[in-house]
């Protein structure tokens, strides 16, 4: 979940073997990615993923014990199908609904733990209003880093994108440290994931920060390939990259809401 926005969409994709320029015209202009058409596929995703999310809310609330099975099912099939589609676009528009499927039970189950572990009501129950904050917090974002890109305000260079992919590989590494001398060996490292501390504060922040920033990347990569003529099938494959980072933003946005409420 943490490098989930989005290092996929790069500009090697539009060098695959498969060359659209042997289309004919008449073939071009009826095959070739749009960024309406990206739109379209987008809010199918979406759709998709609050639906499944709404219903496996149902499900754990009427029974937590399905918490962590939804949880672990969620994660592990939108990973493979993550890594899947991330090597196969021409996969995205069949396995692209699937994982937002997953993606959606996921969320469910994720958003319910956070609820009830760390900011539960005064009778116990989870906290619901942490959900429904972190919804429109994600969305508020992806609005404005919308207009900032669409008015020009907002540009990531290849500079700064360099020291992006190098934050992100330094958040995966650091959680495979944690997975390895904690889980494994029980060394004790400080686990800021997880930290309600001024320093866990802190670092998710500067991640949510950079998960945000991840979303021009994407609208980059979705004006490049429109503009560039890549094949229909890349429209999928860019709304999936702009689910994953919607994903990772709300990770972060439910999570950093958890640590402030909790203190």
């Amino acid at each position: 979940m943490f490098h989930s926005g989005n290092p996929t969409l790069n500009d090697s994709t539009f060098d695959a073997p498969a060359r659209w320029d042997d289309l004919s015209e008449r073939e071009r202009k009826a095959t070739t990615m749009t960024v309406m058409g990206t739109v379209n596929a987008t809010a199918i995703l979406l759709g998709v993923c609050s639906s499944v999310a709404v219903l496996a809310w149902y499900f754990v609330t009427k029974n937590p014990s399905l918490v962590m099975p939804i949880w672990l099912g969620g994660m592990i099939g939108g990973l493979v199908l993550g890594l899947v589609i991330s090597f196969k676009p021409k996969t995205a528009p069949f396995l692209a609904p699937i994982y937002a499927a997953l993606e959606g039970a996921f969320l469910a189950a994720f958003s319910y733990y956070v609820a009830a572990q760390w900011v539960p009501a005064q009778d116990g129950s989870p906290d619901t209003g942490i959900v429904f904050q972190a919804v429109g917090i994600t969305f508020a974002i992806f609005a404005g880093m919308l207009i900032g890109f669409w008015t020009g305000l907002i540009r990531v260079g290849p500079v700064v994108t360099k020291i992006m992919m190098t934050a992100v590989m330094g958040l995966i590494l650091y959680a495979v440290a944690l997975f390895l001398l904690n889980g494994v060996f029980g060394l004790g490292l400080p686990n800021l994931y997880s930290s309600a501390s001024p320093m866990g504060i802190a670092f998710t922040a500067i991640s949510l920060g950079l998960a945000s920033l991840f979303l021009v990347l994407d609208f980059q990569f979705i004006e490049k390939g429109a503009q560039s003529g890549a094949p229909k099938y890349m429209e999928w494959y860019g709304a999936f990259g702009l689910l994953v980072t919607l994903v990772w933003i709300y990770i972060e946005v439910i999570r950093l809401l958890a640590k402030l409420r909790s203190r």
